[in-house]
């Protein structure tokens, strides 16, 4: 017997339902190729259907910038950190290759690594922010 399309994200959405009363609100549907949108009840698990759980985000205040990774990535796998950079005057995002070497491990036990620009920058983006005192 084969197991259903969505059998794993079916397990974490019932993690989430022990809980939250209010799962869904946690999770997305793929509406058209790339465009996610928010659930507003139980899925259907549709099997033409994609579903996932939302990205995480961390708040800082009024401010906000996706969970960075915390588990360690495939060698040669491109990622963006988060560092002050002198030039700059500023934290700023970096692009580099995964080593797997103590300098990636240190950026991962920092909780700096993100696998998208746009993500490293929001995060770069707090950083800032906080530095120059705006924290509401």
């Amino acid at each position: 017997m084969k197991a259903h399309k969505h059998a794993a994200l079916m397990l974490q959405y019932a993690q989430d339902a022990a809980e939250t009363d209010s799962p869904w609100e946690r999770w997305e549907f793929e509406v058209k190729s790339g465009v996610w949108c928010n659930l507003s009840e139980h899925p259907a698990w549709l099997e033409n259907k994609n579903y996932r759980r939302k990205p995480q985000v961390i708040r800082v205040g009024r401010h906000e910038f996706p969970k960075p990774i915390s588990e360690a990535l495939e060698i040669g796998m491109k990622y963006w950190f988060i560092t002050f950079s002198e030039d700059l005057g500023e934290f700023a995002p970096f692009r580099v290759p995964w080593n797997g070497d103590k300098v990636d491990k240190a950026y991962l036990d920092s909780r700096v690594i993100h696998l998208t620009e746009s993500a490293a920058q929001a995060h770069a983006d707090v950083l800032n922010a906080i530095c120059q005192g705006d924290v509401e």
